[in-house]
């Protein structure tokens, strides 16, 4: 019976020192200062990646686009500081066209984030990928903070 007791009391004693580093860990942290997007970019599944490009958003409101041969990803950043609604939009569109076939949105606390989460250098988006629905190109794009 003591024996039990000792397990139970030190079972609960790890699981206390557990939660509270997780608890560390996704505490929110400073605002970003700087929001980088990068892609990768190849015109069929089955060939290398043939280009690789980033844009950089600052903590002010702007929109900025990477344009490829079949596909292009747009970017707009909002500061929050004239609606208080901060945000980042990033959208996919086939090239020379404007309805989106992909949006992603991420809605940022106005004092601090986004917090880079993904293993493997993947940012706070994580991999995203993107096909072009009838030439097969394909690209990848994620956003990481600093």
């Amino acid at each position: 019976m003591i024996k039990l007791r000792f397990i139970t009391v030190f079972f609960v004693f790890l699981a206390g020192i557990f939660l509270a580093g997780c608890g560390a860990s996704t505490q929110s942290g400073s605002r970003a200062e700087l929001i980088t997007c990068h892609t990768a970019y190849r015109s069929d599944v089955g060939r290398p990646i043939e280009r690789e490009d980033t844009f950089v958003f600052r903590d002010v409101d702007e929109q900025q686009e990477i344009l490829y041969e079949e596909l292009a990803l747009h970017g707009q950043y909002g500061s929050g500081e004239m609606d208080n609604e901060r945000a980042l939009r990033l959208w996919v569109t086939m090239s020379g066209e404007s309805d989106p076939i992909l949006v992603q949105l991420y809605q940022l606390p106005q004092d601090s984030g986004p917090q880079n989460q993904f293993v493997g250098g993947h940012g706070f988006s994580g991999l995203i990928y993107v096909t072009h629905p009838v030439s097969g190109a394909e690209m990848q794009f994620w956003c990481e903070a600093s």
